[in-house]
């Protein structure tokens, strides 16, 4: 149970290769969770609900990539998702070469995934992350440029959507990322800056008029709350009143209750002693909320420093075979 008492059930649901880092991942509709590994240019299924079933690798992008930076599904789609892959070095923090992809799965994983390039982002600093506005627009969190850029997938062409000094990173010893995760509701666009502990929105309107713009923004970025140091992960309420982030230094899961009114958020710790959480997702099965929680397992790297006396540490690194945690715990929100 949650500090917060509001936690019905936390299962380990399945154990990755360890020293591995996975950042993206979704939900499919046959039940099964899709996942993007950071340090290796490989993309995993598996089944959330079976915790003896083992993970599948599904495909390797090892020709134009060497990591997978994230995904997100195609709006309408039939078990289709865009792929962000890039070429990374995580120990000197460097990204480049970012692409595209479009991966068509089968319903039962019975025939191999249909892999389609999409296109090469140029011109970019850091590309985080790619959120799906439609089957044809999507947004590029640049976390060294500190702006947001829209992606037209039917023209190839990068457009800048919005920019801003909320997005910038802190300037302290250590601090490399700003931009990080990005959100879109009909109302707002979310995002979250790591360095600076920051949750922000910008209000936005749908553009039903020109399928290549998407969304345009209607103001300038609102704080909601600037207390989540070390933030990754953005998981979002239907009623946009609760968000959901985690902290990878310290093995927290925040939870940020946000006043409708003023828009200002109220900071909890709901979760302790997870081993380097760093991605979030919530999910609605049969309109019940669930929460799911992607720790990674042995990381070394010198600007990645961990909490030694994290409990969770030593499931982390059971062996070479197993060992990046995914958990899956069922958050009660009282308004849906």
């Amino acid at each position: 149970m949650l500090d917060d008492g509001s936690v019905q059930d936390v299962v380990l649901v399945t154990q990755l290769p360890s020293d591995s880092w996975f950042e993206g991942f979704a939900l499919r509709p046959n039940g099964k969770i899709l996942a993007s590994r950071l340090d290796e240019p490989e993309l995993y299924t598996f089944n959330a609900e079976d915790p003896d079933s083992t993970p599948e690798l599904l495909h390797n992008f090892e020709e134009e990539a060497n990591g997978l930076i994230n995904l997100c599904p195609i709006p309408g789609g039939n078990d289709e998702y865009l792929i962000l892959s890039g070429v990374v070095d995580l120990v000197n923090i460097e990204f480049e070469h970012f692409i595209v992809w479009r991966v068509s799965l089968s319903p039962d994983d019975s025939s191999p995934p249909k892999v389609t390039k999409v296109t090469e982002i140029q011109d970019t600093g850091f590309c985080i992350g790619i959120i799906a506005i439609s089957d044809r627009v999507m947004l590029i969190p640049d976390s060294f440029k500190n702006c947001i850029w829209r992606l037209d997938i039917q023209t190839g062409q990068v457009a800048l959507l919005v920019a801003d000094d909320t997005m910038k990173a802190a300037s302290g010893e250590g601090d490399y990322f700003g931009l990080n995760r990005v959100r879109v509701t009909d109302e707002y666009l979310w995002f979250t800056n790591t360095s600076a502990g920051m949750l922000c929105r910008i209000p936005i309107e749908r553009v039903q008029d020109d399928a290549s713009v998407g969304i345009r923004t209607l103001g300038s970025v609102q704080v909601v709350t600037d207390d989540i140091p070390h933030c990754d992960g953005l998981a979002l309420s239907r009623d946009q009143t609760t968000v959901f982030t985690c902290s990878y230094t310290d093995g927290f899961i925040w939870k940020v209750s946000i006043d409708p009114s003023t828009g200002k958020g109220t900071t909890s710790v709901v979760m302790r002693n997870l081993a380097s959480p760093t991605a979030v997702e919530l999910v609605y099965v049969n309109d019940k909320p669930k929460l799911f929680i992607v720790c990674c397992g042995e990381i070394e790297m010198s600007w990645f420093v961990q909490d030694g006396s994290n409990p969770w540490g030593e499931v982390a690194n059971i062996n070479e075979a197993v060992t990046v945690t995914v958990i899956t715990q069922e958050e009660t929100i009282e308004t849906i």
